[in-house]
């Protein structure tokens, strides 16, 4: 074939890809009225990542030249515009224009959608809580100092939920930043992202101050089979000599299930309180930049 028969066939190809976006479109439009009609969220965290795997799973079955980056790339913009076409929906975000959170958010939710810039956690909350903002999107642990502590306190003291866990890592060197390294990001919502079967759940623990505490914690949840994935020591704010000690932990497994509702319920027994900060997708997946 010469190159303007390869040309020809590309645009060939091109206009079989317009119509099927179209197609797509009309498609996604339904399932918008159909999620209006039933008072469900337009973004479905968990039918995101799903779609996104099965994808990255078929096109490695193909023999496809594209990499797994280059197909979660393309298809997370088609889905960006899809959300777009339905609800202009509008992301908060730990400013400026240009941090890392900011382009983690674009990763996450793709650039046809409204982003707003904030100087700080409490306004990202606010931002969501008032409704002004449909999802926030903030920092909440740094590569090398640990968990970001704002975005924890806040997360105790709101009724917003973790819905969507964003592992990122960035490799441009001359980004304007306000906020901490990359490393792992959370999304915020009204609500947890419903079950995938492989979740991942934020909960923090309130439980006496006193020697084997965490270790009883932790053998609580050992004996509900649940891995008890990392744990972050967070004292009370504004309380040296508190009788309580505080623990942020991510678990594996969702809020729902059984096994997690059951070591919850023997935690409280134990004079322990939990509140659950959000259930999620578990990332399977690094985005790089």
């Amino acid at each position: 074939m010469s190159l303007e028969d390869v040309r020809v066939k590309i645009d060939e190809i091109d206009r079989e890809i317009l119509r099927l976006l179209g197609e797509r479109a009309e498609q996604v439009h339904r399932v918008g009225e159909i999620k209006r009609k039933d008072g469900l969220e337009i973004y479905a965290p968990e039918r995101e990542e799903k779609l996104l795997r099965k994808l990255a799973d078929i096109n490695t079955a193909s023999g496809s030249r594209l990499p797994e980056k280059s197909i979660r790339a393309i298809f997370r913009e088609i889905m960006s515009a899809a959300l777009a076409l339905e609800m202009p929906l509008k992301i908060a975000f730990l400013g400026p224009v240009g941090s890392w959170t900011h382009q983690v958010a674009q990763g996450k939710f793709g650039h046809s959608l409204t982003y707003l810039p904030e100087p700080g956690t409490d306004a990202v909350f606010e931002r969501v809580s008032s409704g002004a903002a449909d999802y926030g999107v903030l920092p909440l642990e740094h590569s090398t100092e640990g968990a970001v502590h704002h975005t924890l306190d806040h997360l105790v003291d709101s009724p917003l939920q973790i819905c969507a866990q964003v592992l990122w890592r960035a490799e441009a060197a001359h980004v304007p930043r306000s906020d901490s390294a990359p490393a792992r990001f959370i999304v915020l919502g009204r609500r947890p992202a419903q079950q995938t079967g492989d979740d991942r759940s934020m909960l923090m623990v309130l439980a006496r101050d006193k020697v084997g505490a965490l270790l009883e914690v932790l053998q609580v949840f050992a004996g509900h089979g649940i891995n008890v994935r990392q744990i972050e020591n967070r004292p009370l704010a504004g309380d040296a000599g508190a009788e309580e000690a505080r623990f942020f932990l991510e678990v594996n497994g969702h809020c729902a299930e059984d096994n997690l509702q059951a070591a919850i319920r023997e935690l409280a027994g134990h004079d322990a309180r939990v509140k659950a900060l959000g259930s999620y997708p578990a990332p399977a997946w690094v985005e790089e930049r």
